[in-house]
């Protein structure tokens, strides 16, 4: 696939996402801060899901935009989580920050492990 193709993909989902959001907010009476939670969780997962169709080989300088694209779906996946939580529950502030370091070192972890297979083969 082609990059227009994908950016265009791309923008679809986070429209989608957008929309959910919306109808959440209208369906759930909750404050407007959930669309924007609800928002970055969908689109986190689209943009996970949608790594995979993005070329794997990486440059010299930096990951692949594959494996760019997962950890940002990732990491914006797990802060619409985050956000959904701290709406939803009386949890500690930094009871989630310390949940958002753990998803950002497992994510870190993955990578470093995955690019480490691929340098040995």
């Amino acid at each position: 696939m082609n990059n227009r193709t994908l950016s265009a993909v791309t923008l679809g989902s986070l429209i989608i996402a957008l929309a959910i959001g919306l109808i959440f907010y209208a369906a759930t009476d909750c404050g407007w801060m959930m669309i924007i939670w609800t928002t970055m969780l969908i689109f986190g997962i689209a943009l996970f899901a949608l790594s995979f169709l993005y070329p794997g080989e990486s440059g010299k300088f930096g990951p692949s935009e594959s494996i760019y694209r997962m950890v940002l779906g990732i990491l914006i996946a797990v802060a619409g989580v985050i956000g959904i939580l701290n709406t939803y529950t009386d949890v500690s502030i930094w009871i989630l920050a310390a949940i958002f370091l753990i998803a950002v070192a497992l994510v870190g972890i993955t990578v470093a492990l995955i690019n480490g297979k691929k340098e040995e083969s």
